[in-house]
């Protein structure tokens, strides 16, 4: 099971990397596709060779402090039919030894960010289900990081449309 969670860890990891860089699809025809859009979170396909992914985005609609410039993104995604990741790019290098926390209602979790300290995840399967849970029965997610300069943030997103979009995502790339 580690293996194979670092596998997907480090293949989502590259994913985004490459979504977050429009530019690097000008020269390519394998652009993620925008299948729909549901309240503030939107639902994507995208195939690279044999692999195929499928994951719902989304940015804060609020975010703190207003005179720093971040772009975070929140993504659920499912690579190769398995099961839902959630997973962050939270727009800046993280300072060393810190985590992210995320709140929905009355329930905090924790993230764990890779080496270069930008994209975060939750180490277990267990703690990605009870997220999208929280997610599901929650209106909005709080997340809360420090950068490596010490200015701490908070984003607030929105999850209307969440539900109807992992239900999109179960449509599009359903696990068999």
């Amino acid at each position: 099971m580690g293996k194979l969670k670092k596998y997907f860890k480090i293949t989502h990891i590259l994913f985004v990397l490459v979504f977050l860089i429009p530019e690097a699809y000008a020269t390519t025809s394998v652009q993620p596709q925008l299948k729909s859009k549901f309240g503030d979170w939107s639902v994507f396909t995208h195939s690279a060779g044999d692999r195929n992914i499928c994951y719902i985005a989304s940015t804060p609609i609020k975010q703190d402090p207003k005179d720093k410039n971040w772009t975070p993104n929140f993504f659920i995604s499912r690579i190769d039919k398995n099961y839902n990741q959630p997973s962050l790019n939270i727009g800046y290098k993280l300072k060393d030894g810190t985590s992210i926390s995320v709140k929905i209602l009355n329930s905090t979790f924790a993230l764990t960010s890779n080496e270069v300290g930008t994209n975060a995840w939750l180490m277990t399967e267990d703690e990605e289900k009870k997220l999208i849970e929280a997610m599901k029965k929650g209106y909005q997610m709080i997340i809360k990081g420090t950068s490596e300069f010490g200015t701490n943030t908070t984003d607030h997103y929105s999850l209307k449309g969440v539900i109807r979009s992992l239900q999109e995502l179960d449509s599009v790339c359903s696990i068999s």
